[in-house]
């Protein structure tokens, strides 16, 4: 399953929610912009706004899998390690999610 890291998803809604407000209007661009090219910027901010938003949902419904959240949680640079069954770890894109210990000798 891909991984999309958390902080690459909030750039994409920043972004996302910056073209909402230009396709709306309630990013004013007379001034910022040429006259000439509030028109089509405002056009193609509605356009990517609704094809983001869109792909956003998709890549946040994609973090909601075991493997990303673990891989999530691994980034976090206190972290150490993460235990957990060895087919999750194998799963997950992070030297930091293992399995468990293999079993070193007899219980007696």
């Amino acid at each position: 399953m891909p991984y999309i890291s958390p902080v690459a998803r909030f750039w994409i809604g920043v972004a996302i929610t910056v073209a909402i407000g230009v396709s709306n209007g309630s990013l004013v661009l007379k001034g910022a912009i040429p006259v000439d090219w509030i028109t089509p910027v405002t056009v193609w901010c509605g356009i990517i706004s609704f094809i983001g938003s869109a792909v956003l949902t998709g890549l946040n419904g994609l973090a909601t899998t075991t493997q990303s959240r673990l891989a999530s949680a691994a980034s976090i640079p206190g972290v150490k390690s993460i235990v957990t069954t060895q087919t999750i770890a194998d799963a997950t894109p992070s030297d930091k999610v293992v399995g468990p210990p293999a079993a070193t000798g007899t219980k007696g």
